[in-house]
């Protein structure tokens, strides 16, 4: 391992201490580590204690904050990847970071729709958010998918969310005609 690597991951392992910390003075040094010096590599690290704070977190509002100006790029994958987690409040997290972050998710709207689809109310909410500021281009092959699993959502499902799916292929729907212009 080079020493780029082992300085990274110490530095990495410093900040999550730190935020772990109940000591205010180095939590709040922890997020000013993070908005400056931050990368890619640290991102699943700071989802994974994001899932284990409580909702009234001090750290928890902390890293929300972080993640709502997260301008890393390389970050987009560890985001999508994280739209298939299981806890609810990783995924809204994942689709609020890239909306907020303006990272281009143009490319992944099936995985998208798959999430807000399988996810809850405030899930679908920030998938629908998501979707309806993506700019393109469009992938056809994406959007026939992503209204095929609509669809099959739809005739499956009576439930609190459906308004909200139905404003997604709405959207969606529109990008398509978009592309046969």
């Amino acid at each position: 391992m080079s020493t780029s690597v082992k300085n990274k991951n110490n530095f990495n392992s410093s900040i999550i201490e730190d935020l772990k910390s109940s000591e205010k003075t180095k939590v709040k040094n922890a997020i000013k580590k993070l908005s400056s010096k931050a990368d890619e590599s640290i991102v699943q690290s700071l989802l994974d204690l994001y899932s284990t704070l409580n909702e009234e977190s001090f750290v928890k509002q902390e890293l929300k904050s972080v993640f709502s100006q997260l301008k890393i790029s390389k970050a987009l994958p560890v985001l999508i990847e994280n739209l298939s987690n299981k806890n609810n409040r990783i995924k809204e997290l994942s689709l609020f970071s890239i909306w907020s972050s303006n990272l281009d998710a143009t490319d992944h709207i099936p995985k998208i729709v798959e999430c807000a689809c399988k996810g809850d109310f405030m899930v679908t909410l920030e998938a629908l958010t998501l979707i309806e500021n993506l700019e393109g281009p469009f992938n056809e092959q994406d959007l026939i998918e992503s209204m095929i699993t609509i669809n099959e959502y739809l005739t499956e499902n009576s439930n609190d969310k459906i308004d909200l799916i139905k404003s997604i292929l709405e959207t969606i729907k529109s990008y398509e005609q978009q592309i046969q212009i």
